[in-house]
């Protein structure tokens, strides 16, 4: 999206090669050697733990690996969007020849108390924006590309999957799974809703059999499940009437701007931070059992004509990936401008250096 405005170059963990795209070596979190990871923890979590650590490794040695390009290359900016990637990069910026300016991409809105160092904090949404970090925090949001997601995508999707052409279709797109997305939530409160249909499209994990059973056994034949390529999402969007989620919380949640672009009402969980991306929609508690049934039951049909005029309008005016370059131009261009400070030989250190020593010395007097 920057490379015709700017010098710019992407490090990526795998796919191929290019003139502006740089693969770096890592240990990769699905490699066979990180299958013997044994954890110190409750058996219950012990898989969770393990997966945590593999992306760990991962990152940590992508990092390390990247240090020699990009101090051969010598980047005004580095833009990270890994925590580890972050730290490793910033503990070593003593190495450059120009200290970097250092951003970090807090796509997994950690709290300001727990950010990885760095000079910048780009958040996601305003409500974020709020948390984070005073004067290091700027907000860009992510965006859709509306060349591919747009209120008139035609197609045969409904056709192709054995989905009713008469049928009124929620459609939901995350990870087929009880944690987080909670596909199990969404199939129980739609199946009390008779007259709707459900197509589920999103990456299977160990917990997606027995989601599929549960979803044959409450709906019947009236639920699809897909796993689809992104190109293909469109389509998938523009054969239903409605979007939902059934999670508590979201970073982000591009799928919401994706279902808007496509004119679809989308009903989300009323947590601040989803009210303050997806503006206008249907909030919902999606903790409390039937309350989406109800949300989808209750909706008149002018309020969701509303929200299908709405939804495109507002994602045209705040996601549209071409807005967004002109602000990650802008944005990159104040913090080029800005000084770095690398850490000075001052008073203070002085003192607690030979405070530390003091202490080490009478540790080894008395020990």
């Amino acid at each position: 999206m920057l490379r015709d405005h700017l010098d710019i170059y992407l490090f990526k963990g795998g796919g191929e090669e290019t003139k502006r795209e740089i693969v770096i070596p890592n240990l990769s979190r699905i490699s066979p050697c990180l299958k013997y990871i044994h954890t110190i923890g409750s058996p219950r979590w012990a898989e969770s733990i393990r997966e945590h650590e593999r992306c760990h490794i991962e990152a940590v040695t992508f990092a390390y690996a990247a240090l020699k390009p990009l101090l051969n290359e010598g980047f005004d900016i580095i833009h990270c969007l890994e925590r580890e990637v972050c730290e490793v990069i910033y503990q070593h910026r003593h190495l450059f020849r120009y200290a970097p300016r250092i951003i970090f991409s807090n796509g997994g809105a950690i709290p300001a108390q727990n950010l990885p160092p760095c000079d910048f904090v780009q958040e996601h949404s305003t409500y974020n924006q709020q948390r984070s970090v005073r004067g290091k925090a700027f907000m860009i949001p992510h965006g859709v590309d509306l060349n591919y997601f747009y209120p008139a995508v035609d197609g045969d999707f409904r056709a192709r999957h054995g989905i009713p052409q008469d049928a009124f279709v929620a459609i939901s797109v995350g990870t087929i799974g009880y944690w987080h997305k909670r596909m199990d939530y969404v199939i129980r409160e739609l199946s009390q809703l008779p007259h709707i249909y459900l197509l589920i499209v999103g990456q299977e994990n160990s917990d997606s059999p027995a989601i599929k059973a549960l979803g044959q056994e409450l709906m019947g034949g009236r639920i699809t499940f897909l796993t689809l390529p992104h190109k293909e999402l469109p389509q998938a969007y523009a054969a239903a009437d409605v979007f939902v989620l059934g999670s508590l919380a979201e970073a982000f949640g591009i799928v919401y701007i994706e279902a808007m672009a496509m004119g679809l009402p989308v009903f989300c969980t009323h947590h601040p931070n989803q009210r303050s991306i997806v503006q206008e929609g249907i909030f919902v508690n999606m903790s409390c059992p039937g309350a989406l049934a109800a949300a989808l039951r209750d909706t008149s049909a002018e309020r969701l004509a509303g929200l299908r005029h709405l939804g495109p309008e507002i994602v045209r005016r705040d996601y549209d990936l071409h807005t967004l370059r002109e602000r990650y131009l802008a944005e990159y261009q104040r913090i080029a401008t800005t000084s770095v400070q690398l850490p000075a030989w001052t008073l203070r250190r002085r003192i607690n250096a030979n405070l530390k020593n003091v202490t080490r010395s009478i540790g080894k007097l008395f020990g």
